[in-house]
């Protein structure tokens, strides 16, 4: 059974695509070829340049938004080799955040127009 990568592809412009694969060599030639992502088509080439297995699809899914968050000085220490902690087994993400409740207004009454006559 293939496993789940999550890599970091360095575009030609220097800047840092993070995302997850199971083929990972696979997914650079898509970027490349310009089917891969809006992000990468404009600035490729790319090139991986940091690739970590992950469990599963879930925790692929968990590490990249945790990855994703980070700056990029913070991204090139990782890449570099600097350890950075694996994301809770229930880690929150930015979709499971509970929404505000609105509160309802109450429609404004019409005032009644006074004619004079």
């Amino acid at each position: 059974m293939e496993e789940w990568h999550l890599y970091i592809a360095e575009c030609a412009d220097g800047s840092y695509y993070t995302g997850i694969a199971k083929d990972v060599e696979k997914r650079m030639a898509a970027h490349n070829a310009g089917k891969g992502s809006k992000y990468t088509k404009t600035r490729g080439p790319v090139q991986a340049v940091f690739r970590e297995p992950q469990a599963d699809y879930s925790a692929a899914l968990r590490r990249e938004y945790q990855v994703k968050t980070l700056s990029k000085k913070r991204k090139t220490r990782l890449i570099q080799g600097e350890f950075l902690p694996l994301p809770p087994q229930k880690a929150k993400m930015s979709f499971d955040r509970k929404k505000k409740k609105r509160s309802r207004r109450h429609p404004r009454k019409r005032r009644k127009s006074h004619a004079s006559t």
